[in-house]
């Protein structure tokens, strides 16, 4: 519970007439002001940075009954202690959305998940078994925002004024939950500032993005911060991560309710695995209880996804035996380990594998599955962390039989480039084919019937960035169109 407080039911309707400041003019800051807006009390903006045509003071008023300060700020600052001085009452950003959301919201659950990769997945079938489950609950990620049908946004995550109108939105709509992908980009920039989450998922951590975070402490670090919200109930950590193990022992030591998975080892723990190319059995052990489990997809990252997804929806307070039964009606998630076949042709997985531990692991995946070649597609993204070529290429090298080089989203960076960083590192047969519909069409009519074709990097995108310009494309289409050829030959 944020710093002491207790829910005041009358928190909300006192803020009428009252004249409050918030401290910090960033994004949530005025996201805080308009909120106080709302609720009729007469706000203003504190900085110490302004403009001629700003909005925002950098004078202290008189007669602030009521200061909200943003997380950036410390409680030692000079203009903070003068407002206490003055007897005037002062609480964070997050205590006042919790306060909020105790009084507007009070039966709202709201789960949020970080990691490397998994968190699209974890997120839509979270959602999808609550709805399942006759709790209507909305999404916010990588695939859009909203209840069932989603509608797409740029990032991940969103800023932090899109966020809480989105949230707003939810509750006009009756949703009473909330599932919300949160990007280390997200948590770094302070996109879910003021959002009060009862749960923390930690999935898994392996490299990307260190192009921005410029090392794993780093990465790491911004990840924490997601479990120091003082809202949070309850953290689900994958325990079989090197990190989630790193994590645990931090929450633990801050007295945080930790509730783990894993296959290892776990609270949560998946036994007796048996997989096959278009499911996954197993058993989950929990409270000295077994329950078998029986879910529409592949792999063992897989599995780890909805270890995942039952552990944070028993934290949620679901009953365990009704959310087993809902894993056997998930949806395919759109663009990871997507198949698609018609007869006498090959499997075709489209997957948005594109960092070496998410590629690494699907390739596993398929290898297994494999009676003929195991062929991949893929390629790297421009203007992002260089050193994930070389990981990938030797990754594809190792797993693959046959591999097809091309162009992901180069974005402003030379495709060509990007290639030849690629294929210096790679070993065994492969081709190079900057034209990626050119590049999935041949692997697809190159391929036998008993062969398995990945296209890897994409997913769900129906874009390429190319000198900074998107364009439409969609690995599904092509493929597809390749598929259509193949059955007709």
């Amino acid at each position: 519970m944020p710093s002491g407080l207790f829910p005041n039911m009358s928190f909300v309707a006192e803020l009428s007439g009252k004249s409050c400041l918030v401290i910090g003019a960033g994004v949530t800051g005025r996201a805080v002001h308009e909120a106080l807006l709302k609720f009729g009390a007469i706000s203003k903006i504190f900085d110490e940075k302004v403009t001629e045509k700003s909005d925002v003071i950098n004078v202290l008023p008189k007669g602030i009954e009521l200061a909200v300060v943003s997380p950036g700020w410390k409680m030692d600052h000079p203009v903070i202690l003068e407002l206490k001085n003055s007897g005037v009452k002062i609480i964070g950003e997050i205590d006042f959305a919790w306060q909020v959301k105790q009084v507007l919201a009070p039966n709202q659950k709201w789960i949020a998940l970080t990691g490397t990769n998994g968190k699209t997945s974890c997120a839509y079938w979270t959602a999808e078994i609550q709805n399942l489950l006759g709790k209507k609950t909305g999404v916010i990620g990588t695939l859009g925002f909203g209840y069932k049908k989603l509608k797409s946004h740029t990032y991940t995550t969103p800023d932090a004024i899109s966020n809480h109108r989105i949230l707003r939105q939810f509750k006009n709509q009756k949703i009473k939950s909330a599932v919300m992908e949160v990007s280390s980009h997200a948590l770094s920039q302070g996109r879910v500032n003021g959002i009060l989450f009862d749960i923390a998922v930690f999935t898994n951590l392996s490299r990307d993005h260190l192009d921005y975070h410029l090392n794993f402490r780093n990465y790491f670090n911004e990840k924490k911060k997601l479990f120091e919200f003082p809202s949070l109930k309850v953290a689900v950590i994958n325990i079989d991560d090197s990190y989630g193990k790193k994590l645990k022992n931090f929450l633990v030591k801050n007295k945080t309710k930790v509730l783990s998975y894993g296959i290892k080892s776990g609270d949560i723990k998946a036994t007796h695995i048996e997989y096959s190319n278009s499911s996954t059995r197993f058993q989950i052990a929990y409270k000295k209880e077994t329950y078998k489990v029986e879910a529409p997809v592949v792999g063992e990252f897989n599995v780890y996804n909805l270890l995942a997804v039952i552990t944070s929806l028993i934290a949620s307070g679901n009953s365990i035996k009704k959310i087993v039964k809902q894993i056997s009606y998930i949806s395919q998630v759109p663009g990871r380990m997507e198949r698609l076949r018609s007869k006498n042709t090959p499997n075709i997985f489209i997957d948005y594998a594109h960092t070496p531990d998410a590629l690494k692991k699907v390739l596993q995946t398929l290898k297994n599955q494999t009676d003929g070649n195991l062929i991949c597609v893929f390629g790297c993204g421009g203007d992002r962390d260089a050193g994930k070529r070389k990981d990938m290429a030797e990754i594809a090298s190792n797993l693959a039989d046959i591999n097809f080089i091309t162009s992901d989203n180069p974005r402003n960076e030379s495709p060509g480039k990007i290639i030849k960083e690629i294929s210096k590192h790679m070993k065994g047969s492969y081709r190079i084919e900057f034209d990626r519909h050119k590049a999935i069409e041949k692997a697809i009519m190159n391929a036998k019937k008993d062969d398995v074709v990945l296209i890897a990097g994409k997913g769900h995108e129906t874009y390429q960035e190319i000198k900074g310009i998107k364009h439409p494309f969609s690995d599904q289409t092509c493929a597809r169109k390749a598929l259509k050829v193949y059955k007709a030959s």
